[in-house]
């Protein structure tokens, strides 16, 4: 139930990401924090995954990446969490993952709870951006799931 769900939202988190990286890469005037915020997103995705793997990655949750890196960084890490998901059965789901923050202190949260922070904070950033590029003059992507659904239900 929830595994399936899960991994359709992540097919619509890598959608959304993909518009708002086209939206910030065709601003008129660069934006340097939409493109800091966009790369935040892309990290945090990485480091979550890793540390549900059990993988000491270490890097900078704020590493800035450039514009060819967001969709050759961003498209495998949604295809790893889906490959992830995939390979899981639902009770797989409740199963506490240890690890420590980017401070160094211990905490343990299920791999459901990760998941739905992992994209309440992509759709949290995506919002922050199209603010950015609203004020800017400029037309943040639509992003919305209902848009994503419309879509991809034709």
């Amino acid at each position: 139930m929830f595994k399936d769900h899960f991994i359709h939202l992540f097919k619509y988190n890598d959608w959304a990401t993909r518009q708002t990286a086209e939206s910030i890469r065709i601003l008129k005037k660069k934006n340097r924090k939409s493109e800091e915020l966009l790369s935040h997103i892309i990290c945090a995705q990485k480091i979550w995954l890793n540390r549900i793997l059990g993988k000491d990655l270490v890097t900078d949750p704020w590493q800035k990446l450039t514009q060819e890196e967001w969709t050759s960084q961003s498209t495998p890490v949604t295809a790893a969490w889906i490959n992830l998901l995939e390979g899981l059965k639902e009770k797989d789901l409740e199963r506490r993952i240890e690890y420590k923050n980017i401070k160094g202190e211990k905490f343990a949260n299920t791999i459901k709870d990760i998941v739905v922070h992992v994209l309440n904070h992509s759709t949290y950033h995506r919002a922050q951006i199209a603010q950015l590029i609203k004020k800017s003059g400029d037309e943040p992507a639509r992003t919305d799931y209902i848009v994503y659904q419309r879509e991809f239900q034709k």
